[in-house]
């Protein structure tokens, strides 16, 4: 799997991302942040894996007193809003000396990279503390399934690069013993991972489709239907979710310092 079609697969999917699942980390974000529990006010934060920089808005928010938002995706980069300097660079290649921040925020970011160890590494030499988040293995909602299965139908595959990350990346940063590791190796010496269940305010069909539909490797492909086409197969969906839960997602929340 190369960066360049996961950075590819993102910058396509923007419209998609920000009518849709951006809500939804942003709330993943602000979690992240009040798990943590770490002081925010007047830092200069650097959001590793930042997509539409969420996580840095939510620093922002929270008294931080500059942000910097790198992604390989430019065009998510471009959705960051005034007051983040965008910067477009590989997690795992930071593009700043060391100790250059005192707060390196990534949100959910690790389980898409083929080398985490890597990223966590590029954060201990450039921040003085680091808050990064990761699905807790196993969970999972009825939204992923309907949504899919009515894609399928209209000849939708998985690329190659989500495959990997969810069979071979994702589910080893969701291991709180494996992530407490990384950031020992990385050089850390006060780790702590806490769980968290975050709500992501979705409670209708109609919101939960949308999510679902606006995930980078869903995006392009239902960008590319006949807005016919498309609207039935939303309303398949909705169909197929009628009754489902509300949207509620656990995390796992590394501080490393």
């Amino acid at each position: 799997m190369t960066l360049d079609g996961v950075a590819a697969a993102y910058d396509a999917a923007v419209q998609g991302w920000t009518s849709g699942p951006e809500a939804v980390y942003t709330r993943f974000a602000t979690a992240m942040l009040r798990t943590a529990g770490v002081s925010v006010t007047g830092a200069r934060v650097l959001d590793a894996g930042a997509g539409t920089a969420v996580a840095s808005r939510a620093a922002l928010e929270a008294g931080a007193d500059r942000a910097v938002a790198v992604d390989i995706a430019a065009a998510m980069l471009r959705r960051c809003g005034r007051g983040i300097t965008p910067v477009v660079a590989d997690a795992t290649r930071l593009p700043f000396p060391a100790d250059t921040f005192d707060l390196v925020l990534s949100a959910c970011c690790l389980g898409h990279l083929p080398d985490p160890q890597a990223a966590v590494r590029e954060a201990q030499r450039v921040g003085a503390v680091l808050v990064a988040s990761a699905f807790a293995p196993g969970w999972t909602h009825p939204a992923k399934a309907a949504v899919e299965d009515v894609m399928a139908r209209l000849g939708f595959v998985a690329p190659g690069w989500y495959v990997r990350f969810k069979r071979d990346f994702e589910p080893a940063v969701g291991d709180p013993v494996w992530l407490a590791r990384m950031a020992r190796v990385a050089g850390y010496r006060d780790v702590t991972v806490r769980s968290v269940e975050v709500s992501a305010g979705l409670s209708t069909p109609a919101e939960m489709v949308g999510w679902r539909l606006g995930m980078a490797h869903l995006a392009p492909f239902a960008a590319a239907l006949p807005v016919q086409r498309l609207a039935e197969a939303r309303r398949a969906a909705e169909l197929a979710l009628a009754g489902a839960p509300s949207l509620v997602v656990p995390l796992l929340v590394l501080i490393a310092r």
